[in-house]
């Protein structure tokens, strides 16, 4: 919900300081599952026909 409101950079602050500690790793994850899922919907809609980002040819060893 944090995310949705105001300046993201604000929000991030305030996410970052959450307490417990085991509320910030619950809510990192969330952010990283929520960016994971946009970057594949953008990989679908922009780069199916491929592309020249460095991020896309990254390997899971790197």
């Amino acid at each position: 919900m944090l995310i949705t409101r105001g300046r993201i950079d604000d929000q991030l602050g305030k996410i970052a300081s959450l307490t417990p500690r085991d509320e910030r790793r619950k809510a990192f994850r969330l952010l990283v599952a929520v960016l994971a899922i946009a970057d594949g919907r953008r990989r679908e809609r922009y780069c199916s026909n491929g592309c020249s980002h460095w991020w896309h040819r990254l390997s899971a060893a790197d």
